[in-house]
């Protein structure tokens, strides 16, 4: 039989109900002076008086008969426990989230232990932006879920209560994440969730600690995530904790199985072992990565179903680091470009180019993540400067959404058109194919899979590449920028693109702005009359064999000094430099370690600190080598036969410098010397560097502009006359 209040409910609708607690109130009084000894009216006058929001008036009704019930209490309370209990599920329906949460909150009044209305409680306040994070203790939640009895909690309300609770970024938010995944034993769909969540909240937010804290937790448990690794080695990265990002490098490396995600992670590790300098580690596991890549085409179908399908190309680049072989090398990422084209071009739109037409203005679209305060929009600058805009229509794709005073001063008035795009592919690709560009030129190479990812879905009927690094080797390429001296003739057939020689240089600069120079010979130590060889290359380029040939060189030229620049992890790198000097006698204390400046032109204005810049191999400097000569410094580099160890060869010719071209181990070794025992020769190099900021075509943008374009415009016309 139905009591008074399951009768006033079946009588009124939920928008009215609101407007009859007063007579629901009225009856229940008039019911307890009537017979005042049944104590369940007492518990729905209190109800009434509740869902009229007289908190006050509700209490005092029911603290009344507690007061009375003493021995009872246990008894009574579960009574009105089920009767608010009711009433909440009720307000859930009808997603009245006040009154929801001022019963939960009364039911947590006498069961302060109830773990699914505490979560409850918290959801709400939540969503009525009621809620402060130090209320999480008050609830003391974190120990109650943590000591919980198997099932006792509701799942679902968990995986309800995850994403909200996410949004308070607070280390008592991740020790209840923490609890909550001690209660569930780790289980797999909440830790998806919270990887998931946290992920999207550091990409939105760029809350990265807080992101770490919760993936961390996450990997407390024992778990099927790669994300977590993944995603770690990201944020590792970002925070520059070394010590970490090797070890989350290590444990995704030891977790993976099948051959996608070996590949992916051993590439993350090698490329976190040479930008530490842990060239030990780095050469075991390089032989381990070339036996993978040498057998990608058996795996093709793992690495469609894999994560890591858009970025397994990106491993090519360590190739360039550790051995200068051009035939092995470019074979490797010729094919690894071939299978990357072949696992991606179906995810993206296939596209139909209109018959050409003789066109007086060509739509050139540069595609890039570096147009800002980066060696890439250093260099390139000079030509967004100067183009013809009166044939040239530029648009620029700019696929990481970042820029900076350089791309406000530099890049934005030179461009018809600039679109950003972050983390959203297909957009971009549709962005460059609905704007008709005639020719897309990606200065990115291998170094960012989004823009590997644009090349093969190929928007724009000619595509180049050009600058950012070696060619991709993407088949959708059809050209790469190059000159005869860092891609001589008898290289070409070791590339999928066809190769187009500019007439002198694949790059010229005006010059490098410089602010005052800082760096003083008494701030390291170094006696005045010493001479001083300098290396600014990062850890990736400073292999055991080139470190070798350097310290040979100062071991052979009393009073100098060989100063290294630290990029990331300082210990590490003395570590290893320091074993490398241990075969040497006495040079151990004529080496100087220096940090990065605060800005590149104080970089570039303490380079003059040097009396001899020493070039890297396999990969030379490129940036950081156009830099010295432009400081007017002697420099000594080693040829090899890839494009990424003939850079300073191209440009020192371009300087008509031949002095400190090496062509073998023995040269360099010998030019080190020979600079070194030789001031006026030094001086005399410098005076040639002087000189050719007059006339080299290094050192001439204008001409170098003009030189691009008209390459630009017979690529057109070649692709007209093979289209008509």
């Amino acid at each position: 039989m139905k009591n008074h209040y399951q009768q006033w409910l079946s009588k009124v609708t939920p928008e009215d109900s609101s407007q009859n607690y007063h007579n629901l109130i009225d009856y229940y009084l008039g019911a307890i002076e009537t017979n005042p000894d049944i104590i369940t009216n007492y518990w729905y006058l209190g109800l009434a008086y509740l869902l009229d929001e007289n908190l006050t008036q509700a209490q005092e009704t029911w603290f009344f008969i507690f007061a009375q019930v003493a021995q009872d209490l246990q008894q009574y309370s579960q009574e009105l426990l089920e009767i608010l209990n009711l009433e909440a599920l009720r307000q859930e329906k009808l997603s009245h989230n006040k009154l929801h949460l001022l019963i939960c909150q009364q039911i947590a009044e006498i069961d302060p232990e109830n773990i699914n209305n505490l979560l409850t409680v918290v959801i709400l306040q939540i969503k009525l932006s009621e809620f402060e994070i130090n209320q999480l203790e008050e609830y003391n939640l974190k120990e109650l879920i943590a000591t919980a009895d198997k099932d006792s909690i509701d799942f679902a309300l968990i995986l309800d209560f995850i994403p909200h609770i996410l949004e308070y970024p607070y280390e008592q938010t991740v020790l209840l994440i923490q609890s909550i995944l001690t209660y569930t034993q780790g289980n797999e769909k909440i830790i998806t969730k919270i990887v998931n969540l946290a992920t999207d909240i550091e990409r939105k937010k760029q809350y990265t600690i807080y992101a770490i804290r919760l993936l961390e937790v996450c990997n407390l448990f024992p778990h099927q995530q790669l994300d977590i690794y993944r995603n770690l080695y990201s944020f590792y990265k970002k925070t520059k904790d070394i010590d970490k990002l090797i070890a989350i490098c290590e444990q995704y490396r030891d977790r993976s199985h099948n051959f996608s995600d070996k590949l992916e992670s051993q590439n993350l590790l090698l490329n976190t072992y040479l930008t530490v300098a842990q060239w030990d580690k780095a050469l075991i596991l390089a032989e381990q990565q070339y036996k993978l890549y040498e057998n990608i085409e058996n795996h093709i179908e793992d690495l469609k179903q894999s994560q890591s399908k858009d970025s397994f190309i990106i491993g090519g680049i360590n190739f360039w680091y550790l051995k200068d072989d051009l035939s092995y090398n470019r074979k490797l990422i010729n094919q690894t470009a071939k299978i990357f084209q072949q696992v991606n071009q179906s995810n993206y739109p296939s596209f139909t180019f209109h018959k050409p037409q003789k066109k007086e203005k060509l739509k050139i679209g540069y595609l890039a993540h570096t147009l800002k305060n980066h060696s890439v929009g250093f260099l390139s600058r000079w030509l967004m400067l100067y183009h013809d805009k009166e044939n040239f229509d530029i648009h620029l794709y700019m696929n990481q959404n970042r820029e900076d005073d350089i791309t406000e001063k530099w890049f934005k008035p030179h461009a018809s058109k600039i679109t950003k795009v972050q983390k959203d592919t297909r957009s971009l690709i549709n962005a460059i194919y609905n704007d008709k560009i005639n020719i897309l030129v990606d200065l990115d190479s291998l170094t960012l899979n989004s823009s590997c990812l644009v090349t093969v879905a190929k928007p724009a009927p000619i595509q180049v590449t050009w600058l950012g690094m070696d060619a991709t080797g993407i088949p959708n390429i059809d050209y790469f920028i190059a000159d005869d001296y860092v891609i001589p003739p008898q290289s070409e057939q070791h590339y999928q693109e066809k190769i187009w020689r500019l007439p002198h240089t694949y790059l010229a600069v005006d010059g490098f702005e410089m602010a005052n120079p800082t760096l003083k010979r008494a701030d390291l130590n170094i006696p005045e009359f010493a001479v001083i060889f300098l290396n600014v290359q990062n850890s990736a380029k400073l292999n055991p064999h080139l470190v070798n040939l350097q310290m040979q060189i100062i071991s052979q030229v009393e009073n100098s000094y060989l100063i290294f620049k630290v990029k990331q992890d300082e210990t590490r790198l003395k570590k290893y430099i320091y074993e490398c000097a241990d075969k040497f006698d006495n040079i151990q204390d004529r080496l100087r370690f220096i940090p990065y400046d605060e800005t590149v032109e104080l970089h570039r204005a303490n380079l003059a600190i040097a009396d001899i810049f020493l070039d890297t191999y396999p990969y030379n400097g490129a940036t950081t080598t156009l830099e010295a000569l432009w400081a007017e410094i002697p420099t000594v580099t080693r040829v090899g036969e890839q494009f990424a160890s003939r850079n300073a060869y191209g440009f020192m010719m371009n300087t008509n410098i031949q002095e400190g071209i090496a062509w073998t181990d023995e040269e360099y070794i010998t030019w080190g010397v020979k600079l070194a025992t030789n001031e006026d020769l030094r001086r005399d190099i410098s005076w040639k560097l002087r000189q050719s900021k007059r006339k080299s075509p290094l050192w001439n943008s204008k001409q170098f502009t003009k030189e691009m374009e008209n390459a630009y415009q017979q690529m057109w016309q070649i692709y007209l006359e093979e289209n008509q």
